[in-house]
């Protein structure tokens, strides 16, 4: 009875830290619809060219969520959050931000079907490097909106393909990140946005320190592993 108490408590802990950081992400993707709409040029009318801002609002909260996601999922796989925060908690979190991505992507995905500005077509969106609009950095996207997807539904499959192999699937989460930085920064208009080349060095560098990290610990540990061996071996 306790263990389903905690378990319920555990959850609801997590649903409360991804409404919080929903709540976040869309205030601020209204910032930066409002900085979008502050810099563009004052003749554009605001109702033809929603669709454009929108993309772009959905796309860098897109991001956010990413990054964060992959933030996480790294500081479940050094344990650096478990004083912190259950396991448990963790990763119902970690699970609920791939979703939450992944809807800002499909958001995003969505606007850019209906925008006038820089029409795409369905074609476009579906096949890596086949828009017109900067073809190599939309297919970067395309290419990390299809991992986004992977390894969204992967957390339902790995029951059935072990936790070793979902762990190995789950490196496919560094090609995304690194694909959705150069797609943003490449492929829209907020890389002329100060703040939000803030946003992509902070958060590659971020990411890059805990790679490093956990890269540095896991070698710390097979040491570890092989001297332990190496003397029970000799006695």
């Amino acid at each position: 009875m306790t263990a389903k108490l905690m378990n319920r408590m555990t959850a609801g802990a997590a649903l409360i830290l991804v409404a919080a950081l929903g709540a976040t992400a869309g205030a601020l993707a209204a910032g930066a619809l409002a900085m979008l709409l502050s810099t563009a040029a004052p003749d554009l009318a605001l109702s033809s060219n929603l669709p454009w801002y929108i993309t772009r609002a959905a796309g860098v909260t897109a991001y956010l969520l990413l990054s964060a996601d992959a933030i996480l999922g790294l500081g479940i796989s050094t344990r650096l959050l478990d004083r912190f925060v259950s396991r448990a908690t963790s990763f119902i979190l970690h699970e609920w931000l791939a979703w939450l991505a992944l809807g800002a992507t499909g958001l995003h995905i969505v606007a850019l079907l209906v925008d006038t500005v820089q029409p795409f077509s369905f074609a476009d969106i579906l096949i890596p490097f086949a828009a017109t609009y900067r073809p190599l950095a939309t297919g970067l996207g395309v290419i990390a909106m299809y991992l986004a997807a992977l390894l969204t539904l992967s957390f339902y499959v790995r029951g059935r393909i072990g936790q070793r192999a979902w762990r190995t699937l789950h490196y496919a989460t560094f090609a995304l990140f690194v694909l959705a930085t150069i797609h943003g920064i490449t492929a829209g208009a907020t890389q002329d946005l100060g703040w939000m080349r803030w946003i992509y060095a902070g958060s590659a560098g971020v990411v890059g320190f805990m790679t490093a990290w956990r890269i540095a610990n896991g070698r710390r540990v097979a040491r570890r592993a092989t001297t332990a061996a190496s003397t029970t071996v000799s006695r």
